[in-house]
This record gives structure tokens, sequence and C-alpha cells, in this order.
């Protein structure tokens, strides 16, 4: 659980003190805990519970981090809930042939992430958006005669630049507010919140040309974030209410997450079950062997998942070259380390030799 404090702040004015927002740190980070991202993943959890098909709007330009938020959104559903979710994120072939898409889904839970649909509005013809329309009315209805909860996210670049049933949804998020998006952000949130929505683009702003910004959380303390360090603003929206929050990336949560990989399309796992493939894998080269190669590989690629003593090791050494105190060439000719050439030579076969 993160560490929580709470501040008392005095009002310069009345000299009377009030109770601050709590201070909170997640993994060490900073935050207030009124602009807490997984406060709005808890809303969107309990509201699935009851409900079988919730959506999601993600609106902003592009390159504003809405496909980055969605894997961020769906990874928390999938480590919060108390049913399990699969991931699939569809991109324009899938929703173009949607129907067909659905036929090859697994009739479990599923967190669909519709990766951008704002071509729907120009390039999409009628036939094809009203096939989407149709099938998300019976999405939860997927072949296997079993009806499973839906958790559906819909990206896209303007607020009223979709069919309005598409754009319909219980919960959004807004990574962006253009120069010609204020007027529609008022007419779907109300002019109450007008203020709030210009604040957010100059946080937005400073964040993107600064690296970072400044929110106020009282009239006497203000709260600085990073930009991508490892938060973004972002507003959020529920049918109730309209409030700043702060998102990180699904990396900065969980560095390894499988079902997430999966779901980004990078692995075919029902082509090889990953259980066979260690198997077989260190039946040839030996269990020990092959985790080393899978924890070498990981660290390569900027995961360390070695001990906490091997990396204490791994510092004091690089430290001591740093400093000239010694070379890595010594530390080689000491252990009697050499350089290998090694050729693969273990023929691709069992699971991995199928097409």
């Amino acid at each position: 659980m993160p560490l929580q404090q709470t501040v008392k702040i005095i009002d310069e004015d009345s000299h009377k003190t009030k109770q601050a927002p709590k201070i909170i740190h997640w993994k060490g980070v900073t935050m207030a805990r009124n602009h807490s991202f997984m406060a709005t993943i808890h809303e969107i959890v309990n509201f699935s519970a009851e409900l079988d098909v919730c959506r999601i709007g993600l609106v902003g330009d592009m390159h504003s981090g809405k496909s980055t938020l969605s894997q961020a959104i769906a990874h928390a559903i999938h480590t919060t809930a108390k049913v399990p979710y699969a991931i699939k994120v569809l991109y324009k072939p899938d929703l173009l042939d949607f129907k067909g898409t659905l036929a090859k889904l697994e009739p479990v839970n599923q967190i669909l992430i519709f990766d951008d649909v704002s071509f729907m509005g120009a390039e999409a013809n009628r036939k094809q958006i009203e096939s989407v329309k149709s099938a998300i009315s019976t999405i939860r209805h997927l072949d296997g005669g079993k009806d499973v909860k839906i958790i559906v996210l819909m990206n896209y670049h303007y607020s009223l630049g979709l069919d309005k049933y598409l754009r319909t949804a219980d919960f959004k998020y807004i990574t962006t507010v253009g120069s010609s998006e204020n007027e529609n952000m008022e007419k779907m949130f109300g002019t109450k919140y007008h203020k709030k929505i210009i604040d957010f683009k100059k946080y937005r702003s400073k964040a993107v040309t600064q690296h970072r910004w400044v929110m106020r959380i009282t009239k006497t303390q203000q709260i600085k974030y990073e930009y991508r360090n490892p938060f973004i603003p972002v507003l959020f929206w529920n049918e109730q209410s309209l409030r700043f929050v702060v998102s990180p990336t699904r990396q900065w949560m969980s560095p390894i997450c499988s079902k997430c990989t999966e779901g980004e399309g990078m692995l075919t796992s029902s082509q090889v079950p990953i259980e066979k493939f260690v198997e077989e894998s260190e039946h040839k080269f030996g269990s020990s062997t092959f985790l080393a190669a899978t924890k070498l590989t990981l660290f390569t690629e900027g995961k360390n998942v070695y001990s906490k003593s091997v990396v204490a090791a791994y510092r004091y050494l690089n430290r001591c070259r740093e400093s000239k105190m010694i070379s890595l060439e010594q530390m080689a000719e000491h252990y009697k380390l050499s350089i290998t050439n090694t050729k693969l030579r273990k023929q691709m076969d069992g699971v991995m030799s199928d097409d």
C-alpha cells in the first residue's frame, strides 16, 4: 500500500486550519491522493462488476499518450479485478471486419482496446460503422454460448468527431484539449468545468514544453510532477464529475506482464504453449543454463531480475571501474574468462517447428 501522510495547511486569509488532500507515495513517487489513477480504476472495476459491458472513451490528439494510457488502464484492471480478464488490442483491419474479429475471440472476460477509431468518421462507410455498432450491442455473447464481461476502450481524436453511439461511454479519459475543443468539452461536461478545462490545457502545455508541471491542491499548496517521469496529466469523467488525475505507463507499474504483451499482439500464445516451450528448451540446454539465458535476455532489455546482492555487486564493480581502480579486462583475466564464439546448433523442433 502507498505510504500516506496528512498535510495541515493554514489558510493565510482566514487563519483557520484546513486539512489538505493527502499526499501519498506510489513506488516512491510523490503525488496527491485526489489525483490517483488507481482510484479511477477501482471505479471502473466496481462498475463493470455490476454490468456486462463497460465502455471507456479516450479522447486526445495524435501522439498525446492515448495508446499508452489504454495499456495502463487495461493492465490496472486485469490486476485489480476479482475476475480474470484477457486483453486484446484491435487495430483498423480488426475493426473493419469486427464480426470476424469477435468470432476469433475466446469466450472469456475481455478487455478490448480499439486502438484508434477516428478513421470511422471519415474512411469507414456506413455499412462498416453499423456493423461495429451492431456487434458492440451484442458483444457479450461471444461464440461458445457463454455470457462474459466485456470492457471496451475506444481511442479517438476529437470529442464529437465520431458517431454518437460509438463515442458514448460510461467513463472518459481526456489527454488533450485542442483550441477548437473548449466548446465541445463544455457541451459534454457542463459549463461549470470551464476553469478546470482551461487549467488542464495549461498543465498539458507546461508538461510538454517544460517537462514538468505544477498543480494547485489547496489555496496555499501546490504539487510538482515530472512529465513522463512517470506521469502525464489527464482529465477523468465518470458521468458525475470531471477531475484531474495523473497516469503512468503500464511498464512503470509492471515491467513484466505476459498477459499485456499477448494482448498487444506481440505473441501468438495459442501456437506456442509456454510450459511446453520451457520443458523442451530446458531439455536441450539444461534448466539452470536456460534460466540464466532468460535472466540475461531480460537484463539486456533493461529488465533486471537478478537478486539484490548481484545488483549491488554489479553496481560496486562499475563504480570501481569508473574510478579507474580496476579494468574489466583485469577481472576477466583473474577469473580466467575468455570470449566465446558460439553458434546455435540446437534444432528448432517440437513446438518451435510447428507452422
